[in-house]
């Protein structure tokens, strides 16, 4: 469990930051980001207002998110040691928390958007 958590941090960490440095500090990427393929499975299946959500807090809940999606399984994969196995395994796990997470948000924001 200690070397799950360890895993989970560390690769959290790195693709935060690599989400810090080429998304949300870059101005041409922050200006399209509605426009990008994770927030239209976002904003589209849960017909969100795109003039109502707030671009720098949205830009941040995708990293952070994506961030979550992507640690979770890499940490996931070091329980396996054939590699067939888990590629199966990281993929589904991938699908299933792009799916959850993603609707997820949605769902928050759709409740945001309500009041």
């Amino acid at each position: 469990m200690v070397k799950f958590l360890y895993y989970f941090s560390i690769v959290f960490f790195v693709v935060y930051l690599f989400y810090l440095f080429f998304v949300i500090l870059n101005k041409k990427k922050r200006d399209n980001i509605f426009n990008t393929n994770q927030s239209k499975l976002i904003i589209e299946p849960n017909c969100l207002d795109v003039s109502r959500i707030n671009k720098s807090i949205f830009i941040q809940v995708i990293s952070i998110s994506n961030s979550f999606i992507v640690a979770f399984t890499f940490a996931c994969s070091e329980f396996f040691d054939n590699y067939i196995l888990k590629l199966l395994v990281c993929f589904l796990i991938l699908i299933v928390l792009i799916f959850v997470v993603y609707r997820f948000i949605g769902f928050v924001y759709k409740k945001k958007e309500g009041r």
